[in-house]
C-alpha cells in the first residue's frame, strides 16, 4: 500500500498546485506563473540530487531534458494558458488523459495493435473530453484545444524520459535534469517574446507560485518512490485520477470558478477511460 499512497500524495499535490497556480495568475501571466513555479522546483530537486552526485550518462541526460523540455517547459506553459482561459477543473480533466494518449503514441511508435480495452478507455476520455469542453457536436473551444497540445506534450515527455531511464535509471537526476531545462525553455521563451519585464508581480502572486512550486516538487519526489516501490500501471491511474481533486479543491477555494453537471459528468468518464487503459492492458 506504499506506493498506492505516495501516487495519491501525488494526485492531491498535482491539483492543489494547479489551484495555488491559478489564485496566483489572476494579478499575473501564465508564463510568469510557469517560471517562478519551475524555478522554485528546480532549486528544490537541484538541493536534493546535490546530497549525492551520481555519474552523468550525457546521452541519458540528454534524454531527461528533452523531456523536461516537453512537460515543464512546453506542456505546463500550455496548461497554465488554458487554465487561465478555462479553469482549473476542466483543465486539469484534459490533461488526465495523457495516460490514454501516451498509450496511443505507444501503439502508433512502436506499431503494437491495439487492444479493445484500449480503445474503448480512448472512446471514454473522448467524450469526457468532450463534456468538459461544453461543446455542440464536435467544435472545441481555443483553450481546450491548447490544453489537448499539453496532455499531448506531457505524453511525449513519459515517453522520452522512460528512453533516458532505459539508459541510465536515476530518477533523482531525471527529474532535476527535467526540471532545469524546462526552467531554461521557459526564460527563452519570456526573452523572445519580451515578457521579461512582467517578471516584477506582486508578492501574493509569487508566494502562490513558490508554492505551487514548493507542491509539485513534494509531488515529482513522491511520484518517483512511487514508481520504484509499486507497479507503475497502478500508480499511473492513481496519480491520473486529480481531476477528481482538482474538483474538490475548485469548489473549496475558487469560488469563481462555477461547476456545471457536464464538467464533472465529463472528468468522471476521464477517469474511467484512464482506468480502463492503464489497468486492462494485459485483457
Amino acid at each position: 500500500m506504499f506506493s498506492e499512497v505516495l501516487a495519491l500524495l501525488t494526485a492531491v499535490t498535482n491539483a492543489l498546485g494547479s489551484v495555488l497556480a491559478a489564485k496566483g495568475m489572476k494579478n499575473a501571466s501564465s508564463s510568469v506563473a510557469a517560471f517562478y513555479s519551475v524555478l522554485t522546483q528546480a532549486v528544490v530537486l537541484t538541493a536534493i540530487l546535490m546530497t549525492r552526485l551520481p555519474l552523468l550518462n550525457w546521452f541519458a541526460v540528454a534524454y531527461f531534458a528533452l523531456g523536461g523540455v516537453l512537460a515543464l517547459g512546453l506542456g505546463r506553459l500550455l496548461y497554465f494558458a488554458a487554465m487561465r482561459s478555462v479553469g482549473v477543473a476542466r483543465t486539469s480533466a484534459i490533461i488526465g488523459s495523457s495516460p490514454v494518449l501516451t498509450t496511443c503514441l505507444s501503439i502508433i511508435l512502436l506499431t503494437e495493435a491495439p487492444l479493445v480495452s484500449t480503445l474503448f478507455g480512448a472512446t471514454l476520455v473522448a467524450v469526457g473530453i468532450l463534456l468538459i469542453s461544453g461543446a455542440r457536436g464536435f467544435r472545441l473551444e481555443k483553450a481546450l484545444i491548447v490544453g489537448l497540445f499539453s496532455a499531448l506534450s506531457y505524453s511525449m515527455s513519459n515517453i522520452v524520459s522512460k528512453m533516458g531511464l532505459m539508459i541510465q535509471a536515476d530518477s533523482v537526476l531525471s527529474a532535476q535534469a527535467g526540471t532545469l531545462a524546462g526552467l531554461l525553455f521557459i526564460l527563452s521563451y519570456i526573452i523572445v517574446t519580451q515578457q521579461h519585464g512582467s517578471l516584477k508581480i506582486d508578492r501574493p502572486s509569487f508566494a502562490y507560485f513558490v508554492a505551487t512550486g514548493l507542491v509539485s516538487s513534494l509531488g515529482w519526489i513522491a511520484l518517483m518512490k512511487a514508481l520504484e516501490t509499486g507497479v507503475v500501471s497502478v500508480v499511473t491511474t492513481i496519480v491520473y485520477s486529480y481531476p477528481l481533486f482538482s474538483l474538490f479543491f475548485t469548489r473549496s477555494f475558487l469560488r469563481d470558478e462555477k461547476l456545471s453537471m457536464r464538467v464533472v459528468a465529463g472528468s468522471v468518464l476521464v477517469i474511467v477511460g484512464v482506468v480502463v487503459v492503464t489497468l486492462l492492458k494485459s485483457v
